[in-house]
């Protein structure tokens, strides 16, 4: 047993961690629950799977302009109070949008404008989260607590989706968004109770534009931090922007109706939960790298499979590979991008990392919705999945991530 708390969940041992952590999962799971909850809506509203795909990119645009500033005020100020202020605000959201349903006149556009507030400010919970997590553990441990946060991540899509996968039968929706509220309301309680202080490096009157630019030039004069962020936003774009596509998948594919879409998701998270919890135990820099590399891969595998599947079952367990692949490839790339991080620009590198994920998540979500439209679902996740596996091909014959893949992030690379 000692050997587990150690290895694996050595990070909670810190109060202030845990308290972090329970406040990222709750979040997530609050964002999980309204993604399904929304495309189901939406779906049932137009019968239109190009509606469902503008309503996720309005959930996933702002993560195009907001992170960098957010990773400048997570350096500028107190990153838990930055924290705070963004669970405070998506409560007030989560509320709103639950009266709007309950009122039974909610318009697409409307679920658009709040998508697009709530994921603004969602924006700036991940990146001062992300910014804070190495001040809360020693670094020692950093690998361990950078998994075990991204667990919250993908782990969530398992307990949002699966909350309220009985409401999704009833006549009423209005009960799923009233969940994601209260997920947003325990948020806000329990990082409220964070005692660490913390901030970047930013100087009082430097503006915006410099602070940013900073990690921009800090981003682009670092090559495994350049190839990596590439690396990153190839890997969102073409195997973890499928959400647009599960309502119509679920409904015209494999025909298990609503319900399903909650089925799929909590398999993606299943998977992820129990994949970053077997990264959060891997300390060996060789064995992540080569981890980097298979979990690439078979994100790109399991999207074919999916494609393929014949079945809910199948589907579910395509699904699981799907979450356990992803979010075991996101975890390690995250916790590279932290140690390649110094702290005081720590806020603005994960704001600009933050564009990388979400921002290219946003666009093909959105094509994707308008594409599945014209061909299917299950033709443009095979149109994904061989791209990326393509893409993977390529990356073979680059140095840097080639070097990345065999050993891992070695102290030389390390900042100083």
């Amino acid at each position: 047993m000692g050997f587990l708390t150690g290895r694996y969940v050595g990070a909670f041992h810190y109060r202030d961690f845990m308290l972090l952590w329970l406040g990222s999962l709750a979040g997530n799971s609050a964002y999980w629950a309204l993604i399904v909850a929304r495309g189901v809506l939406v779906l049932n509203l137009t019968n239109s799977a190009t509606s469902v795909g503008i309503v996720t990119f309005a959930a996933m645009m702002p993560r195009f302009i907001v992170p960098p500033i957010a990773g400048y005020l997570s350096d500028r100020f107190t990153r838990r109070k930055v924290l705070v202020a963004s669970y405070a605000v998506n409560l007030f959201l989560g509320f709103a949008l639950t009266a709007l349903v309950f009122s039974g006149d909610i318009k697409v556009w409307q679920l658009a404008i709040l998508s697009i507030l709530d994921g603004s400010s969602r924006t700036f919970q991940i990146t001062a989260t992300q910014a804070l997590v190495p001040n809360l553990i020693p670094k020692s441990i950093l690998n361990n607590a950078v998994a075990l946060n991204y667990a919250t991540v993908h782990g969530s899509r398992l307990v949002g989706p699966g909350i309220i996968a009985p409401l999704m039968m009833m006549d009423s929706p209005g009960y799923s968004f009233l969940v994601a509220a209260l997920f947003y309301g325990f948020s806000l309680s329990v990082t409220a109770c964070i005692r660490t202080q913390s901030t970047g490096g930013i100087e009082k009157g430097e503006s915006v534009f410099r602070g940013i630019g900073e990690g921009l030039t800090y981003v682009w004069r670092n090559k495994t931090l350049k190839m990596l962020f590439l690396l990153v936003a190839l890997h969102c774009a073409l195997t973890m922007s499928f959400e647009s596509l599960l309502p119509s998948f679920s409904k015209s594919v494999i025909t298990v109706g609503d319900v399903g879409v909650s089925y799929l998701m909590m398999a993606v998270g299943a998977g992820a939960f129990v994949a970053v919890l077997f990264i959060a135990g891997v300390g060996n820099e060789v064995a992540r790298g080569k981890l980097l590399l298979v979990t690439a891969i078979v994100s790109g595998v399991s999207l074919l499979c999916l494609a393929a599947s014949p079945s809910l079952m199948f589907s579910v367990i395509a699904a699981f590979l799907m979450g356990g692949s992803q979010s075991g490839f996101m975890a390690i790339t995250h916790s590279l991008v932290q140690h390649l991080s110094p702290d005081a620009i720590r806020g603005r590198i994960n704001g600009i990392n933050q564009v990388n994920v979400g921002g290219t998540m946003a666009v093909i979500n959105l094509v994707n919705g308008i594409i599945a439209d014209i061909i299917g679902p299950d033709r443009v996740l095979y149109v994904l999945g061989i791209l990326f596996l393509l893409v993977m091909l390529m990356t073979l014959r680059n140095t840097t991530l080639r070097t990345l893949y065999q050993s891992g992030l070695t102290d030389s690379k390390m900042p100083k």
